[in-house]
């Protein structure tokens, strides 16, 4: 699988801001996957990829998510890459 698709399946399995529970297209998520899919050659750890998550998020939908959760998906994705 390549690295997109496990990152937005992760994602979209989180749908951290309850988009797609709502009935929004599959790919709504997509611009934050293609950010978050675009630091994984540099990022140098689960805590910094942590990091990563959270301001992409808040960057793209002003939402300021626990750091908790973000780590939780930073594990997930940290397996994947």
């Amino acid at each position: 699988m390549n690295e997109y698709a496990a990152v937005k399946k992760i994602i979209d399995e989180w749908d951290p801001i309850g988009l797609l529970k709502t009935g929004c297209p599959d790919d709504e998520y997509a611009p934050e996957i293609f950010d978050i899919v675009k630091v994984l050659p540099s990022v140098e750890s689960v805590d910094e990829l942590a990091r990563v998550i959270r301001q992409v998020f808040k960057d793209w939908f002003a939402e300021y998510l626990a750091y908790e959760d973000c780590y939780s998906i930073a594990i997930e994705i940290w397996k994947h890459r």
